[in-house]
C-alpha cells in the first residue's frame, strides 16, 4: 500500500473513531443542519451510526467485503474519506426526504463495487447479491434487525455508493490505461 492511501485509510478509522465517540445527533446527516452550514455532518454521517448493533454488523459488513477482495481493496478504502461528502451530496441531491442518516453501509456499498471489480468470481456474485438487496430494499422499505425501532434502510445511501464505486472502477481503469501507455 503507497504512503498515501495509508494516510487515508488511517483518516477513515479516525473518521469511524471519533464519529462514534462523539454525540451522533452533532455528526449525523440532518439535512437542515448541513443547509445551515453544518458542513462537517457530510463526513461525519458516513461514519457514525445509531446504535453499537449498527456498528458492528456495518463493520462486519466491511470485513467481509475485505476478506472476498483481498488486498485489492486497499485502494479502494483509500476512497472512503473522499467519497463519504460526495455519497452525502449525492443524498442532499437525490433523497429531499430523507432528514437524518447515519451509517457506513453507503460507503460499504462502493466497497462492494470494488470486490465486484477486483475480487473474482466470489466479489462478482457478492456484487450481483448485493444488487438484489439494494432492490429488496427499495421495493419493501423493510427495516433491518441492526437498526432501532422506527429507522428504516435507506436505500438511496446504498445505490449512491454503488454509482460512486462505479466511478471509482472508471477511474482506475482510466488510471491503469495512463499507466500501460506512458511507462516512464
Amino acid at each position: 500500500m503507497r504512503a498515501s492511501q495509508g494516510l487515508l485509510v488511517l483518516v477513515s478509522g479516525g473518521l469511524l473513531l471519533i464519529s462514534n465517540v462523539l454525540p451522533g445527533s452533532l455528526l449525523e446527516y440532518d439535512r437542515s443542519a448541513i443547509a445551515r452550514g453544518e458542513w462537517w455532518r457530510l463526513w461525519s454521517s458516513q461514519f457514525c451510526h445509531w446504535s453499537a448493533l449498527h456498528l458492528f454488523g456495518n463493520l462486519a459488513a466491511l470485513a467481509g467485503v475485505a476478506i472476498i477482495a483481498g488486498q485489492a481493496i486497499r485502494r479502494w478504502l483509500a476512497l472512503l474519506p473522499v467519497a463519504a461528502p460526495l455519497l452525502s451530496a449525492f443524498l442532499l441531491i437525490t433523497a429531499p426526504a430523507l432528514e437524518h442518516y447515519r451509517g457506513l453501509s453507503g460507503l460499504v456499498a462502493l466497497l462492494v463495487v470494488g470486490a465486484a471489480v477486483d475480487g473474482g468470481i466470489i466479489g462478482r456474485v457478492l456484487g450481483l447479491a448485493y444488487l438484489g438487496k439494494l432492490f429488496f430494499d427499495a421495493t419493501t422499505g423493510s427495516p433491518s434487525a441492526l437498526l432501532p425501532e422506527g429507522i428504516v434502510t435507506a436505500w438511496p445511501a446504498h445505490l449512491g455508493g454503488i454509482l460512486l464505486g462505479l466511478v471509482a472502477a472508471l477511474g482506475f481503469r482510466w488510471q491503469a490505461s495512463q499507466t500501460t501507455q506512458d511507462p516512464r
